[in-house]
């Protein structure tokens, strides 16, 4: 199936599992991303300048996203669960590379290549965020009887 999305083409092919489909992601020209995610999907996408966010949005209002934004959907879920971790995922990772520069230490931890949060939202509903280099994916608004199949989406994330 292909889908057109502003002015960005998004193919959308089954996968070997019934339960999924794999959707491609192209950031940039130079990178592309595979990701597994349910089916039942309507796609949404938001742009701002090189930022690009895709999400597949459910009729029960879950969704899975991924995205270059440098906040992600999760920022108030994040944020919930204390300012050292909000400041550690959205921290400016150049400054903080120059700042133990200048130093001449490690005196500001800076966040690893993969960095993974979850919980509980306000709904009482899960929601998980991954980042993954300079990219994040996520979901938001899961049933516990749905978690499952979206962790699952989460782990198939590829390079391309």
């Amino acid at each position: 199936m292909k889908y057109l999305i502003g002015m960005f083409l998004i193919l959308s092919s089954c996968t070997m599992s019934k339960e999924l489909n794999t959707v491609k992601y192209s950031p940039k020209a130079h990178l592309k991303y595979l990701l597994d995610v349910p089916k039942g999907y309507e796609i949404k996408g938001y742009e701002v300048t090189v930022e690009k966010e895709r999400r597949y949005v459910y009729k029960d209002s879950s969704f899975v996203y991924i995205t270059n934004f440098r906040k992600t959907h999760n920022y108030e879920n994040i944020k919930s669960l204390g300012d050292s971790v909000l400041q550690l995922r959205f921290q400016n990772e150049e400054l903080t590379k120059q700042v133990n520069e200048l130093l001449e230490k490690k005196q500001v931890a800076v966040l690893p290549d993969t960095f993974e949060l979850s919980g509980v939202n306000s709904k009482l509903l899960f929601w998980k965020d991954v980042k993954i280099g300079r990219v994040s994916i996520g979901y938001d608004n899961v049933p516990k009887e749905k978690k499952e199949l979206f962790d699952k989406s989460l782990k198939t994330l590829k390079m391309k």
